[in-house]
């Protein structure tokens, strides 16, 4: 028994821009739902702005923070919560992802038309 399968490029151009649309979806998430656990009120962020108003999706799926220090920040080992956000944390994007995770993936399945148990 010989089977072939054949794509019709419609299809194929539906599933690119449903992907397209859900990653845009998904970076506009994370970015929301990391604002719970981004650090904000350091006094070195007075004249630059807020960590938290810097993210930017810098191309489709990587999202980053243009803030001065913000590396720093992101990955030093030092207590968060003594700034304006009392649920601050180191790595965030983490916290996000562990927290919001699997509602993540329930959106952009949806928006793929998927189904996740």
């Amino acid at each position: 028994m010989e089977m072939s399968f054949t794509w019709d490029k419609k299809s194929i151009f539906g599933r690119k821009k449903a992907l397209k649309k859900a990653q845009e979806n998904l970076d506009r998430e994370c970015i929301e739902k990391m604002t719970e656990f981004v650090p904000v009120g350091l006094p070195r962020y007075r004249n630059s702005g807020k960590l938290r108003d810097s993210a930017q999706v810098a191309e489709s799926g990587k999202i980053v923070y243009t803030a001065p220090f913000a590396r720093s920040d992101y990955y030093s080992n030092v207590d968060h919560t003594h700034g304006g956000n009392p649920n601050a944390v180191r790595l965030w994007f983490e916290a996000m992802k562990h927290k919001y995770g699997r509602q993540l993936i329930k959106d952009t399945a949806e928006i793929m038309g998927c189904r996740v148990k």
